[in-house]
Formats: C-alpha cells, sequence, structure tokens
C-alpha cells in the first residue's frame, strides 16, 4: 500500500494538511506514503472513500474525494491537483478539509434511467429532478454517503427543474451534484454489500430500463433480504419493484401496504398518457401490493416493514427520512 500511495504522488509534490493545534502541516508524497504501513496492506482501516468530482483540462487536473472516518467522527473533503507527466498522471499537491461527522459511514444507491423518448414518440422524458436533490439533500444531511446508478452508467436526463425552489436552484448550481448525475455508475460495477438501502427514483424516465432489468432487482434483493437492508421508491420509482422477486420466489411488493402516483390524479389528456398510457397502480395491484394514496400535492409515505414508498415528488424528504429512522433502529 505504502508503494502505491508514493507512485501516485509527483516525488516533488506538496500536501498541506491540518496540524495539531489547526497549525499547517505540510509534507511530500513520499513522506505522507511512509504514514500507512506495508504491514497493514489489505487491512480495513476504518476509512470509507469514494470519488466526488474529476475535471480534466488537456493536462492538467483536478479531483475532490471524501474520505469518511466514522470511528474518529470525522469526514475529510480531499482536493487533488495532478500533472500527465511523462505519459503518466501524477498528484503534485493535495490539501484537506475536516468536517464533524456522524459515527456511521452507511451508503444509499440512488437509481437513475437512461431513457430520454417515450417508446415510438418524440416526446421527451427524464428522472424527476426534485426527487434527486431533496432525496440527496436528506440523506446527505444525516451524514450518508449516496451513489447514482443506471443501467448503463454515464449521463442522464432530467426533468422537473425549477429554479424558483431554493434547494432545487442551490442542486442545480452544486457542482459536485451534477458532475455525479452525469457520471452515474453503470449496473455492473455496484457490489450490493456496500450499500445500506436503494432508492428507486421516479419521473417519466423511471417506467423505461429499470423494471426489466435483472441486474438492478438482484442488487436491490441483495440488500432487502441477504443484509436486512431498505428498499425504497418515489413515485414511478415504484414500477422498479414490481418485478422484484425474492429467494422464495414470491413479489417483495406481494401483500405489502405501498403507495405511487394514483389513476385518479393522472392527466389522461396530456400527450404522454396518450403517447405512453401508464399505470403505477394497476402494477401494484397486479403484484398484490395494497395501493394507498394521499392528497394531490402533498407528500404521502408508507412504511411496511423494510419497504418505504412515496406518492410523489413532495414526498422524497420523508422517503428518505422514514429510510434513516429504520437504519438507526437495525443500528
Amino acid at each position: 500500500m505504502r508503494e502505491e500511495i508514493r507512485q501516485a504522488f509527483y516525488q516533488n509534490s506538496r500536501l498541506y494538511l491540518d496540524g495539531e493545534g489547526g497549525r499547517l502541516r505540510e509534507m511530500s508524497g513520499p513522506e505522507y506514503a511512509v504514514l500507512f504501513p506495508e504491514e497493514r496492506k489489505a487491512r480495513f482501516n476504518g476509512r470509507v472513500g469514494r470519488l466526488v468530482s474529476v475535471d480534466v483540462t488537456g493536462t492538467v487536473a483536478t479531483a475532490k474525494a471524501e474520505i469518511q472516518m466514522p470511528d474518529r467522527g470525522a469526514r475529510y473533503l480531499d482536493v487533488f491537483l495532478l500533472k500527465k507527466i511523462a505519459g503518466e498522471w501524477k498528484i503534485v499537491s493535495k490539501s484537506a478539509h475536516r468536517i464533524d461527522a456522524p459515527g456511521q459511514a452507511r451508503k444509499v444507491l440512488l437509481v437513475v434511467s437512461n431513457a430520454d423518448h417515450y417508446p415510438g414518440s418524440k416526446i421527451n422524458t427524464g428522472n424527476n429532478f426534485p426527487e434527486l436533490a431533496y432525496t440527496y439533500d436528506a440523506f446527505r444531511r444525516a451524514g450518508y454517503t449516496v451513489d447514482f446508478v443506471s443501467p448503463e452508467g454515464g449521463a442522464v436526463p432530467l426533468e422537473m427543474i425549477n429554479t424558483s425552489d431554493p434547494l432545487l436552484k442551490r442542486h442545480l448550481y452544486d457542482s459536485d451534484f451534477m458532475w455525479a448525475l452525469a457520471h452515474t455508475r453503470p449496473v455492473a460495477s455496484v457490489r450490493a454489500g456496500d450499500y445500506a438501502g436503494i432508492v428507486f427514483s421516479g419521473g417519466g424516465a423511471a417506467i423505461l430500463g429499470i423494471p426489466e432489468n435483472t441486474a438492478l432487482q438482484d442488487i436491490a434483493r441483495r440488500i432487502y433480504e441477504d443484509q436486512g437492508g431498505v428498499v425504497a421508491a418515489i413515485c414511478q420509482g415504484t414500477e422498479g419493484l414490481v418485478n422484484l422477486k425474492l429467494k422464495d420466489g414470491s413479489y417483495l411488493i406481494e401483500g405489502k401496504t405501498m403507495t405511487s402516483f394514483p389513476d385518479a390524479f393522472l392527466n389522461q389528456q396530456s400527450p404522454i398518457f396518450k403517447a405512453y398510457p401508464f399505470s403505477m397502480q394497476q402494477s401494484i395491484a397486479r403484484r398484490g401490493g395494497k395501493f394507498t394514496h394521499g392528497e394531490n400535492g402533498k407528500g404521502h409515505v408508507e412504511v411496511d416493514g423494510r419497504l418505504v414508498t412515496g406518492m410523489n415528488w413532495e414526498s422524497s424528504s420523508g422517503v428518505a427520512q422514514a429510510m434513516i429512522r429504520l437504519f438507526e433502529q437495525k443500528g
């Protein structure tokens, strides 16, 4: 491990870190590598990391990473400056900022779709931006890590962006949040064992390419059944659950009380419905789910065991909060 870290840094690189008493601690890359004993290689050191963003311009790049240390109640944001030298990328500078964080490093997976048009039409569709922003915000405020996954990976289409909403405006211009949506993880790269819960988000795109994705279903099943984790869905995202079977062959939603966007609130005269008529309510009933809903334009969340569902985008924060309560009950 020490040698791998040393090779990542340029020999004359400089690191600017926080030292004792708030004093600046400066060292070189090779000096930093010495802090990681070779005999502890391949042992878990209690740190949980993720890449937050990367920006490449020619032969220079900047990168940001998040390192969680739950045993220390801390989260570090590391910022790197890289340079391509003799054909290899090297870190030439690094600095970090410490943030107090909860004593846990749980991760949640948010499922999004790559679909951008309804089948057989020119009508655009996308992932519901308010659902993504409000769900993400609630988890991040509670100290959870959120990863986005899509069948193909990469950038995903978005809908319902409203910059009059302060939270949506803040996230639209949050470069780290938008980088994550532009670089979603392909489903093939995701390990179910890394996540405490999974959320199938909504938007018209959620009914396309997600319900029939067996790899996503397997990840959700493993999180729910093998790890005792939480499965959730918001609005059209419930369609991602209708084909999900447990080990005994039964459908996960069978006999479960749940919600989604009801037929009564659908605008059946809209071009979207005429081009691609669809009913989440009927899909749930077909699999034996017990459908319920609340008032249009207001949040409504149902919790049945470790299944959490939200009726509409207004339910997004409520879904996240319900999941967090279940995580904390488990300990």
